[in-house]
């Protein structure tokens, strides 16, 4: 849609692009986020004279809009950016009126980029990956996990999300939002137990049906491969591509199901008939969006029997016209138009007949990546044969000294 318009386009990771910025004209560079590890990139970009336009990809839903703005978006870049990109009226942008008053004139109310993609008039581009993912496991019901707080793979220091959250941003332990995410915690533990009681009897239920699980990216794998493997399923696989997208996943499946989980609009967006997993008390941690959007259960028992039902009847609603949260969940909203119609009307943004200021800058560009890529490569070898170095020196008999034993 931009190269319609004739803007020229570069797609990239956001280290590359700063070297490639050193060499281009100035235009406007579009971020997933602009917390305090961007602040370099973000002084670099405007350095430039670009124009820095960003949304924060993972604010479309939450449990507490102004608990959650507060620790992703309180911070000295949020005054840096051009255009700020707010999913709906009655979500986000209720909370940065309040607390962010100076920045509402650059403030676009353009619904998610994400979701704009699962639109009917967009969805042939899942095709492709839609068909290998279901000539891979046929029929299937989808099992989206989320339990990222109690299962994330984790650096030696952390503990978990809670005591994570009091380091990291120095928050009172006692107060609303160490409370909320406490609650997530404790629900993501019940969530967890259900589900694993809904695979063990899987088969037993579904007989003639595959159940495909596909733990959230920042999930430790190995905790669903160990399930597997000890149970030795011969309907229940898992899915261990976790990087690559889930819309082809959702769109390949009959029913999608996850907790209090973003996926839940993916599938509303995707016309998909989606199962909400809750723990068995309601609790304030619950998103309520999701609920709108889904069938709500809070048993593995419940679980079994929606989908059951399903079956019988097919009457799990998948529509909720009143859904206004994101802005372009309208599907004559598009919110690709919508950003570049704002682009056109910043000020001081020149056109340029090449990308580049002079005709070696490309080179110059390339040869930088390259450096780069040997730089990491070399670093990791240098690494690798400091730490083999010191092994060899070391005498093994030396580790093998009582001192070094613990007898239980």
């Amino acid at each position: 849609k931009a190269l319609k318009r004739n803007y020229k386009v570069v797609i990239g990771q956001k280290g590359y692009l700063r070297e490639l910025i050193k060499d281009t004209n100035p235009g406007i560079m579009i971020l997933k986020s602009f917390g305090p590890n961007n602040t370099k990139h973000i002084d670099l970009i405007k350095k430039k004279k670009f124009k820095v336009v960003s949304s924060d990809e993972e604010i479309i839903l939450a449990v507490d809009y102004e608990d959650k703005i507060e620790y992703r978006m309180n911070n000295e870049n949020i005054n840096k950016l051009d255009i700020f990109l707010a999913a709906g009226e009655t979500s986000d942008f209720l909370i940065l009126k309040k607390k962010f008053r100076s920045i509402i004139p650059n403030v676009l109310i353009s619904g998610n980029m994400r979701m704009e993609l699962l639109k009917k008039k967009y969805r042939n581009l899942l095709e492709k990956d839609t068909h290998v993912i279901k000539k891979k496991f046929g029929d299937y019901i989808l099992l989206l996990t989320g339990f990222g707080q109690i299962n994330k793979i984790r650096a030696n220091f952390e503990i978990d999300w809670v005591y994570n959250r009091v380091v990291d941003y120095n928050i009172d332990p006692e107060s609303h939002g160490i409370f909320l995410v406490n609650e997530q915690v404790k629900m993501q533990r019940e969530v967890l137990l259900q589900t694993l009681k809904f695979i063990n009897n899987f088969e037993k239920n579904f007989p003639n049906k595959n159940l495909v699980i596909s733990p959230h990216p920042v999930e430790k794998i190995d905790f669903w491969k160990n399930l597997i493997k000890k149970r030795k399923f011969k309907k229940v696989f898992l899915n261990t591509d976790m990087h690559s997208p889930s819309y082809p996943l959702i769109n390949g499946c009959e029913i999608l199901i996850s907790s209090n989980s973003t996926s839940l609009l993916e599938a509303h967006f995707l016309e998909k008939r989606a199962i909400n997993l809750l723990g068995s008390k309601q609790r304030i941690s619950e998103i309520d969006l999701t609920k709108k959007i889904s069938k709500v259960t809070r048993s593995a028992d419940e679980l079994i029997n929606v989908i059951k039902d399903i079956e019988i009847n097919n009457n799990l609603k998948k529509i909720d016209q009143e859904l206004k949260e994101i802005k372009n969940y309208d599907e004559n909203f598009d919110s690709f138009e919508a950003i570049l119609d704002r682009f056109d009307k910043l000020d001081d943004v020149e056109a340029f007949d090449t990308l580049f200021r002079n005709n070696h800058s490309f080179l110059k560009s390339k040869f930088r990546m390259i450096k780069y890529y040997l730089k990491g490569y070399l670093s990791n070898i240098v690494k690798k044969n400091a730490i083999i170095s010191r092994l060899h020196k070391e005498k093994v008999g030396t580790r093998l000294q009582k001192k070094n034993f613990t007898i239980n």
